[in-house]
């Protein structure tokens, strides 16, 4: 999952500068403009900045932590330290993030798919967040049809929940193991194996000092 930082310019309109409370839960919205880029909508939130209005003639509010592309490429828009405008109420103790979709469906690219599944297990780990309880979508906060899809079909929202607490609990086993082999002198950076950013030199020296301890025992 590639993190790209596209920080919005301090303003009072899209990034307060709020300092942000106990984290309870992850909101996802649909960025309801289909086929638009991560890129494109974190320099909308930016541009807000001069203060824009709607069609009503108020000054519009908005924002969000992390912006996930058609790619499958984040954008973070904001630190999580900080309020942003995404969910009325659930705002100072919420992280919004808002999925672009190629089409008005809202359904996300198998590639965003991705990126959201495992920026999701990567924040419930972070506050230690039950997913199929934290991760809300924007109409249970507010009631608005946001996001689309995962308001339309209720079943795929469970599945996305489902899905994360099961990549949660892998990575729950992954942690046990590697601290064993840590305990057993195998490896001496468990990080590198928790976090997946191990290469094949490292897998290379992983097979030959297992294969050196079993012919001890």
């Amino acid at each position: 999952m590639q993190i790209k930082e596209m920080f919005i310019t301090p303003n009072k309109y899209s990034r307060p500068q709020k300092q942000i409370g106990q984290i309870k839960n992850i909101v996802i919205h649909w960025i309801g403009n289909a086929g638009t880029t991560a890129e494109n909508n974190a320099k909308y939130f930016d541009g807000l900045k001069v203060g824009k209005k709607n069609s009503t003639g108020d000054y519009i509010y908005a924002s969000s932590h992390y912006i996930i592309g058609n790619d499958g490429v984040v954008v973070r828009c904001l630190p999580e330290s900080e309020v942003a405008y995404h969910a009325s109420k659930a705002n100072s103790y919420s992280i919004g993030m808002e999925i672009c979709h190629p089409d008005w469906s809202g359904k996300p690219t198998e590639k965003a798919y991705d990126s959201l599944v495992n920026l999701l297990v990567e924040l419930c780990r972070r506050y230690k967040l039950e997913p199929t309880q934290a991760i809300i979508r924007h109409y249970d906060v507010t009631g608005k049809v946001c996001p689309k899809y995962y308001v339309e079909d209720v079943g795929a929202f469970k599945r996305l929940k489902e899905e994360v607490k099961g990549k949660m609990g892998e990575d729950k086993e992954l942690e046990k193991a590697v601290k064993v082999l840590q305990e057993k002198g195998i490896i001496s950076s468990p990080e590198v194996w928790i976090k997946g950013n191990y290469t094949k030199d490292n897998v290379r020296s992983l097979v030959i000092k297992v294969s050196s301890y079993v012919d001890k025992i």
